[in-house]
C-alpha cells in the first residue's frame, strides 16, 4: 500500500449515508421483497495487496445469528477511496430441497467508500497504513438464507492498524423475496 497522508473528511458524509440507509430501508426494496436488517462485526487482516481475510458476525432478521468467513477483493487508491467485492460464506446448513443436498448460505457484496489513511512509523516492521475508513455495500448474490436477494444496503465503519487488521461495523437491510 503506498498511501501517503490521504485526508478525505468522512464525518458528515457518514452521518448523511447512515441516516438516508435507515430512513429509506422499507421503501428501497424492490416490488414482491421485504426488507431484511443486517448487522455486526468483521475481523480481518490485508493477507495481500488488495486481498483481505477474516470473520464475520452476522445477525439478520429477528435476531437470527451466523457465523461466516469472508474473503475481499479490491484495493484502496492513492485519493483513499475504497473498492471491494467480499465474498462471505456462512457455517450453517441450509437445505436446498434438491436431492437432500445441504449448503451454506453466501453473500457477495459491492463494497466502496473512502478513507483517511496515514503512513506507519517507520520502525514498524509491517510498515503499512493506519487509519479510519467507511464504505457502503450492495448485494450482489446470494445463496442459502440469502437466495435471490434483491437489493439493499450495508453502512461499514472500519479501522486499519499498522499491522493490517482491520476492525469493521456493519449495519443496514438486505431486500429478501416475500415469503
Amino acid at each position: 500500500m503506498s498511501i501517503r497522508n490521504i485526508e478525505v473528511c468522512l464525518c458528515g458524509v457518514m452521518s448523511l449515508a447512515l441516516l438516508i440507509s435507515h430512513t429509506n430501508a422499507g421503501a428501497a426494496c424492490p416490488e414482491n421483497t421485504r426488507s431484511v436488517d443486517v448487522k455486526g462485526k468483521i475481523y480481518n487482516n490485508a493477507i495481500t495487496l488488495g486481498s483481505t481475510l477474516g470473520t464475520v458476525h452476522l445477525v439478520y432478521g429477528k435476531n437470527e445469528k451466523i457465523k461466516c468467513g469472508i474473503l475481499g477483493s479490491g484495493g484502496v487508491g492513492q485519493d483513499g477511496a475504497l473498492s471491494f467485492i467480499h465474498t462471505i460464506v456462512c457455517d450453517d446448513k441450509f437445505d436446498t430441497g434438491i436431492n437432500n443436498e445441504i449448503i451454506h448460505s453466501q453473500l457477495t457484496l459491492n463494497t466502496s467508500g473512502s478513507g483517511v489513511f496515514q503512513l506507519c512509523d517507520s520502525g514498524n516492521p509491517e510498515g503499512g497504513v493506519y487509519g479510519a475508513f467507511y464504505e457502503t455495500s450492495v448485494p450482489l448474490f446470494g445463496r442459502g438464507v440469502f437466495q435471490n436477494v434483491a437489493g439493499g444496503e450495508i453502512s461499514i465503519e472500519g479501522s486499519i492498524n499498522c499491522q493490517f487488521a482491520v476492525d469493521m461495523d456493519f449495519n443496514g437491510y438486505i431486500c429478501l423475496p416475500s415469503r
